[in-house]
């Protein structure tokens, strides 16, 4: 459930803070006011693309915040393994809070934060469609694409995982189509191909490269060039520490005698004396270290040719084949993999279309299982879309989802087999038509309102049979908590408009749904009623988001059912209609 929303500087949004409680929440207001906007700032907690253009001016960034909280399990295993913080002492039983922060800067850049820590537009990809879905006019002219009655009746059959599925397996069957195909290809010239390989191989082999070898002559180079400077080095200090005339060993032995024989007058210098004895020791120990490691040092020049020109034929290898040495071994064994295919090109084309055909029957396996998935589903979309469009003023319309297996070598795509349509009659004695060709504006958003029923209540079965986890995270497949609606009220009027009012109330019965309308009759139907209206001040225009008592929903829709010049007569019948929606309403 959305808890609040913070918008700053995003356009006329100069600071707006909200907050929201559950059921069914309006916001209206006049045309121009703001409202678009508000659903703006939603569209980017949904993880929709920023708008650099709406920064307001003279901002250096907007900046959207909403606070949710989800008793979805899904969304907590995303943000645990991200990483993000879920709070101190939440169990996975218990609801999580998710802070999505948006920024956008006027030049473009943007930054996204999740519960106080830096995240990626993906990860909001996977929690967003399970915090929070739009329904707008855009969405609704979504139901026209090709692609959207397929996922919704994946959405509605509970079958976004097995179409998920269908999609990777899809992948792997091209693959192996396309690895066979080039091995068919390669024996076109499989001579040529044979020689350029043949030469490759013998290159890299005759210099034999090793795993971590450069590395390890690298280190041996540097060590053989300064073996004279080492010497000369290490000479300076033995003679430092060893030299009859200045040494410092000398030095400190003829101190020790010295210092031996005040010991033996005074006692009390036992302690310097053993000091001075244990540092003759180690540095003496020193010295002989330093002396052995000198006598070891011999110049090697020819070794030192050797490791010179056995870099440079890696480096040659790098050049060419790189550019690591792991790239030139992983070269190799690629090249020489090949090579065998080609040698005996018969078998690899064999094996290649062996390792298709399996990759294929295991797509074609998961297709059927989805294409059947869907057959079962369709009658049942069908039936409750036309139940809920009954409720929206549609009395004797009919609502068709059509599942039809595509023909030929086309019709095994990523989605499966299936070609999937809507159809639609709002009018009795009509044949059902598709929606792109029957539905006018209103009616549109009608049969958006009906899906999106549909839909929730289909998804709230399948969160009391089990896990909510089985399904993948997905812009259009999982179990959301608040529904936005921009004006899906659009071109309706009078007892049609009272009926998408019902509607939008039943179903914020089982959740929470925001409503941005122009309609008396469903402000009046909201629990909660925030208008939106702009004000001037200091030369600046800016957006003002009110929660309004009783008397100023009464004004408010008092508004919007007389216009500029509210009177009497428009309140009272707005009082009417909150007291039908809302039986307690007093004033």
């Amino acid at each position: 459930m959305l808890v609040s929303l913070r918008v700053r500087d995003l356009a006329v949004l100069e600071e707006v803070e909200v907050s929201f409680g559950g059921g069914l929440t309006v916001l209206t207001g006049e045309t121009g006011a703001g409202k678009s906007l508000v659903v703006d700032a939603l569209s980017l907690l949904a993880g929709d693309r920023a708008d650099p253009s709406l920064v307001r001016a003279g901002a250096e960034r907007a900046v959207v915040e909403g606070v949710f909280v989800s008793d979805d399990p899904e969304v907590r295993r995303v943000l645990e393994e991200g990483g993000f913080d879920v709070g101190e002492g939440s169990g996975a039983g218990e609801g999580v809070e998710v802070i999505v922060r948006r920024e956008v800067a006027g030049g473009g850049k943007g930054r996204l934060f999740l519960n106080g820590s830096p995240a990626v537009l993906r990860t909001l990809s996977e929690i967003a469609p399970r915090l929070l879905v739009l329904y707008g006019q855009a969405e609704a002219r979504e139901l026209l694409d090709a692609g959207s009655p397929r996922e919704l009746l994946d959405r509605f059959a509970g079958a976004v995982s097995l179409a998920g599925e269908t999609a990777l397996l899809h992948a792997a069957w091209r693959e192996k189509e396309q690895e066979r195909a080039r091995i068919e290809a390669a024996g076109t010239r499989r001579g040529e191909r044979l020689e350029l390989l043949s030469f490759q191989i013998g290159e890299i082999d005759a210099v034999s490269p090793l795993p971590g070898e450069e590395e390890n002559l690298s280190a041996e180079k540097a060590a053989l060039s300064t073996v004279e400077k080492r010497g000369d080095l290490l000479s300076s200090v033995l003679a430092a520490l060893e030299s009859d005339e200045a040494g410092a060993l000398p030095a400190l032995a003829a101190a020790r005698r010295s210092l031996a024989a005040l010991a033996e007058t005074d006692p009390a210098h036992g302690a310097s004396l053993a000091g001075l004895q244990e540092a003759v020791e180690r540095i003496s120990d020193i010295a002989a270290v330093l002396s052995r490691e000198q006598e070891r040092l011999e110049a090697n020049p020819r070794r030192l040719e050797e490791v010179a020109e056995r870099l440079g034929a890696l480096a040659q290898l790098r050049r060419k084949y790189g550019p690591a040495l792991a790239d030139v071994l992983a070269f190799r064994e690629r090249i020489g993999r090949e090579s065998d295919d080609l040698t005996d090109i018969d078998r690899a084309i064999a094996r290649a279309a062996d390792a298709e055909a399996k990759a294929f029957r295991e797509y074609q396996g998961k297709a059927a299982a989805l294409s059947a998935e869907r057959a079962e589903a369709a009658p049942r979309l069908s039936a409750a879309v036309v139940r809920h469009l009954k409720e929206l003023a549609f009395l004797s319309s009919r609502f068709g989802v059509e599942v039809a297996r595509k023909e030929g070598n086309e019709a095994w795509t990523v989605h499966g087999a299936d070609v999937v349509t809507f159809s639609f009659a709002p009018n009795p004695g009509e044949p059902p038509r598709p929606l792109s060709k029957i539905a006018s504006g209103g009616e549109l958003s009608r049969v958006q309102l009906a899906l999106a029923a549909a839909l929730a209540e289909a998804e709230e079965r399948a969160e009391a049979k089990g896990p909510r986890a089985k399904e993948p995270s997905g812009r259009k497949g999982a179990p959301v908590r608040t529904f936005v609606f921009d004006e899906v009220d659009a071109g309706v009027s009078g007892a049609t408009a009272a009926a998408v009012a019902r509607k939008l109330r039943a179903l914020a019965a089982t959740g929470q749904v925001l409503v941005v309308t122009h309609l008396p009759q469903v402000a009046a139907a909201g629990e909660s009623h925030f208008s939106v209206a702009k004000v001037t001040a200091r030369g600046r225009t800016k957006t003002r988001v009110t929660d309004l008592d009783e008397s100023g929903r009464v004004e408010a829709i008092a508004s919007m059912l007389d216009g500029v010049s509210v009177g009497d007569a428009a309140r009272q019948q707005a009082i009417q209609l909150l007291r039908s929606s809302a039986p307690g309403l007093r004033r």
